[in-house]
């Protein structure tokens, strides 16, 4: 039987906007381009090697300070697989392992992540953070970046550093003087050298990316960080709710090693973070859990927690949040109407929506067409308000077709609309010809009835303005052509500017003509 160390190499996504959100609800902000991981015997004496790129997901590009941090290019992961097909793949290659190692405690969570984005099981082998087993055995170390170790230890590094493989070798090296054993079996005990204030060690912990809401962070801890320290399989909650409103204990179940204790903690003010720590229930840290546990407390964040998730989405069929979305819309929308029209504005996002169900027959995409307006549209709603309200991939998809505020004009706006689809996934894609494709329909129907007058109604006096974004959009949504939306999108392009380019064209033709003749 075997170790392995494991290094991962991943994309960030920074904006919120732009941060993939799975079907089920789950955020991506590290996405997996690269596993690197050398498997080695209980001496640590290598045995194998495993390294893959992983494709980003559709419309997804390099963040430039990770291309410039590890050399990797768009290229190398076009030419890997995607992570659907590497997970299983690299959880074959572990089948005879005793227990996975990584340097921190960033490589598993993120690999948790991305197996809780598409839905995968993780592989039933415990993950130890190599880092912390190094800290407890060599507790005067100082320094305990990877670099630094290996230099401490007279280890050459010729190695390219942030590169998957590289970094998992470089791990393996720097803990060939440790006690694996030692630090496995001791990895679960709390030290109790080290309680303070009646605290015990907890055995690992977890933190959330930062939220706008703690409601969106605690759903992300309840996805991603409710995983078995041993095994990483999902958690399951038990027990009573005990503690204050900023700090909670409550007990989760794993079905393979038992009950664990969780304490739970909100952390930030501008921002919320949730943070777990694991701790094994011996009797020290049950007696430090009843201590300060709060009963009031305890009444007070059961009433919160039933407030804020009383509109949550969760509940919804796909059916029941289109219909929510409509009323919803029909309800912001009330009283608006069109610009240089009296048709009320609700004809819009309808219209949107129903050229999105000739695209696509998910429910959550067509409801996302409806309430693409209402952010910045209607008061008081933001996306946080679409998140409680229909989930947080509806409010994704809303939230990426509301223009930059940063935009100090019209020609900025769009040109900024255009960034965005650069890097969109196909369901982005959907929601904006959607939207653009009912724009277009009703400026064909004003073109037609009084030329370019149309353009100086809409405050852009220059129709190449017009021809230029029109076009652009037609170039970006290209991915889309396969559908009829598509193809009528085009259409109508052609023909508000691509008609009377030809005719213009013909008549210096026609000119030569008349004068040869009258020669």
């Amino acid at each position: 039987m075997y170790y392995v160390v494991i290094d991962l190499e991943w994309n960030q996504y920074h904006n919120p906007l732009r941060t993939p959100t799975s079907r089920a609800g789950v955020k991506m902000h590290e996405e997996i381009i690269q596993i690197g991981a050398v498997k080695v015997d209980h001496q640590m004496n290598p045995v194998d090697t495993f390294k893959m790129y992983v494709r980003l997901g559709s419309g997804r590009r390099l963040d430039r300070y990770v291309k410039k941090l590890t050399h990797i290019t768009e290229s190398d992961i076009a030419s890997g697989e995607d992570f659907p097909m590497a997970a299983p793949e690299f959880a074959k290659w572990l089948k005879d392992v005793d227990a996975i190692f990584s340097w921190g405690p960033d490589d598993r969570r993120v690999y948790l992540n991305n197996l809780a984005f598409h839905s995968l099981e993780a592989p039933a082998c415990p993950w130890f953070d190599a880092q912390k087993i190094y800290s407890a055995q060599k507790p005067d170390h100082g320094s305990l970046g990877l670099k630094s170790v290996a230099e401490s230890k007279n280890i050459y590094v010729n190695l390219s550093l942030h590169d998957a493989l590289n970094d998992a070798i470089l791990t393996a090296f720097c803990m060939t003087d440790l006690d694996i054993q030692k630090g496995i079996d001791e990895y679960g005990k709390p030290r109790k050298e080290n309680m303070e204030n009646g605290e015990a060690e907890p055995i690992a912990t977890a933190k959330t990316h930062r939220h706008s809401t703690q409601q969106a962070a605690w759903e992300e801890a309840c996805v991603s960080l409710l995983r078995c320290p041993d095994c990483m399989q999902t958690l399951e909650w038990s027990g009573e709710e005990v503690g204050t409103l900023e700090k909670w204990y409550k007990s989760a179940e794993c079905k393979t090693h038992g009950e664990y204790i969780i304490r739970g903690e909100f952390i930030g003010q501008k921002y919320s973070v949730v943070k777990f720590s694991f701790f094994k229930p011996t009797d020290e840290v049950k007696e430090m859990v009843q201590k300060l546990a709060d009963p009031p407390a305890k009444k007070r964040r059961r009433r919160k927690r039933k407030k804020s998730a009383a509109p949550t989405a969760e509940s919804l069929t796909p059916e029941d949040t289109l219909s929510k979305a409509i009323a919803f819309a029909a309800e912001k929308h009330k009283q608006q109407t069109r610009t240089g029209a009296l048709a009320p504005y609700i004809v819009h996002p309808m219209e949107a929506a129903a050229i999105a169900s000739t695209m696509t027959d998910d429910m959550l995409v067509i409801a996302a067409a409806v309430l693409h307006d209402t952010i910045g549209n209607c008061e008081g709603v933001t996306q946080e308000v679409i998140e409680t309200q229909f989930g947080a991939h509806v409010a994704d998809l809303v939230a990426f077709d509301v223009s930059e505020d940063s935009a100090d004009s019209r020609k900025e706006m769009k040109q900024s609309a255009l960034e965005k689809l650069s890097g969109a996934d196909e369901e982005q894609l959907i929601i904006t010809l959607s939207d653009e494709l009912s724009n277009a329909r009703s400026m064909k129907r004003d073109f037609d009835a009084i030329g370019d007058e149309l353009f100086k109604r809409h405050n852009e006096a220059d129709k190449k303005a017009y021809e230029k974004y029109y076009r652009s959009l037609t170039d970006a949504l290209k991915s889309l052509d396969r559908f009829p939306a598509y193809k009528e999108f085009a259409s109508i392009t052609e023909a508000m500017f691509g008609k009377q380019r030809k005719r213009t064209a013909r008549k210096p033709k026609n000119t030569e003509k008349h004068s040869d003749s009258a020669e």
